[in-house]
């Protein structure tokens, strides 16, 4: 692909999609979904925005509304600042990104009240938020790799 942030934006695309597959596992592994599901973010923020209580449909509307414009940009931001990495493995590369997510969920869930606090959250749902931020990476990098065949350097 050319166009190098429509590369990055599809990349963050396609590793929001292959977190669709791994949501659901998570979910049935802990029986629940997490404070931090996009589903319990819409109703949270959203609901505080609307000053009323989203019903659980409205909810999961929002929340692949969420999705979509999220891991997309998501994925454009790395494509700004992947060149340095670009020459590592894939996982190194794909794990970076996955904890620069994390480092900014963390970051950005207490300040807007998205969640509950994460001192509240289970062992497995922070493993949880951890694996899925890493699968994000390593897919978006990847897709990135497929995407984006890195020109070489002449002298």
């Amino acid at each position: 692909m050319r166009n190098p942030y429509a590369a990055a934006y599809v990349a963050g695309a396609v590793g929001t999609g292959a977190l669709g597959v791994l949501v659901s596992v998570r979910n049935a592994t802990l029986g629940h979904a997490p404070p931090y599901a996009a589903r319990n973010i819409a109703r949270h923020v959203l609901g505080r925005l609307f000053g009323r209580k989203l019903s659980r449909h409205e909810a999961s509307r929002w929340a692949f509304a969420l999705r979509a414009g999220y891991g997309p940009l998501l994925g454009m931001g790395w494509g700004l600042v992947r060149r340095r990495t670009s020459k590592w493995t894939l996982l190194h590369s794909g794990v970076l990104l996955g904890l620069g997510v994390l480092a900014f969920e963390r970051a950005a869930f207490p300040v807007f009240k998205a969640t509950a606090l994460a001192n509240t959250w289970s062992r497995a749902e922070h493993a949880w938020l951890f694996a899925q931020t890493a699968v994000f990476g390593v897919v978006t990098e990847a897709t990135m790799r497929w995407l984006v065949k890195e020109e070489p350097t002449t002298p």
